[in-house]
C-alpha cells in the first residue's frame, strides 16, 4: 500500500508531466486562461487518460508485447484515445446536446494533448503493473490538472500587474511555468 502512496506522489508532483517532461504544454499554456476552464480541462483529461490506460494496458501487454511489435504502440493507443474521445462526445451528445457543446472543443483537444500518451505510453514501456498502471494514470492526470488550476490562478494575478513589454503573454507564463516547475522539483526530497 505504501509503494502505491508512493507512486501516487511520485506521479502527481515529483514526475509532474507538465512541469518536469515538459508534456501537455500547449494545452498547459493555451488553456489555463481562467479557473473554470482550467476545471474542466483537468476532469476530461483525468476521464480519459485513466480510460485509455485501462483499455491500453492490456492491449500493451497481452498483445503488442507477445506479439513482439510493441513498436506500434505509438499510433495504435493514439488511435485508442482518439476512438474514446469520439465514443465520450457521441454519448455526450445522446444524453445532453448542452453538455456535448460545453465540452465538445475540449475533448477534441485532449487527442492531440501529449499528456493524455505519454502517461498511457509510459504505463506500458516501464511495465507497471495495472494496479500501479491505474495510480499512475489517476495522479499523472491529477498532477496535470493540479498545474493547470495553480497556471489559472497565477494569470488571473498577473493580469493586474504591470509586466515589461518583452515579457508580456507567452514569455511571462513559461518563466512561471519554470518558477512552478522549481517548486514541483523541491517534492523529491520529501520522498528521500
Amino acid at each position: 500500500m505504501t509503494k502505491l502512496f508512493y507512486a501516487a506522489i511520485i506521479a502527481a508532483f515529483v514526475n509532474n508531466l507538465v512541469l518536469t517532461q515538459s508534456l501537455g504544454m500547449d494545452s498547459f499554456i493555451r488553456n489555463s486562461k481562467d479557473l473554470a476552464t482550467s476545471v474542466r480541462i483537468a476532469v476530461s483529461v483525468l476521464f480519459v487518460t485513466v480510460i485509455s490506460s485501462l483499455i491500453t494496458w492490456p492491449i500493451g501487454r497481452f498483445v503488442l508485447d507477445k506479439l513482439q511489435i510493441s513498436f506500434l504502440s505509438t499510433i495504435l493507443f493514439l488511435l485508442v484515445e482518439a476512438a474514446l474521445v469520439w465514443f465520450v462526445l457521441y454519448v455526450m451528445k445522446k444524453i445532453s446536446v448542452n453538455l456535448y457543446e460545453h465540452y465538445k472543443e475540449l475533448l477534441a483537444l485532449i487527442i492531440i494533448n501529449s499528456a493524455v500518451l505519454g502517461i498511457i505510453l509510459n504505463n506500458v514501456e516501464v511495465g507497471y503493473s495495472f494496479i500501479r498502471s491505474t495510480v499512475f494514470s489517476i495522479f499523472g492526470a491529477v498532477g496535470f490538472g493540479i498545474a493547470m488550476i495553480l497556471m489559472a490562478g497565477v494569470r488571473e494575478k498577473i493580469k493586474y500587474n504591470d509586466i515589461p513589454g518583452p515579457f508580456e503573454g507567452v514569455p511571462i507564463l513559461l518563466v512561471t511555468a519554470g518558477l512552478m516547475s522549481i517548486a514541483f522539483y523541491g517534492f523529491t526530497g520529501l520522498l528521500l
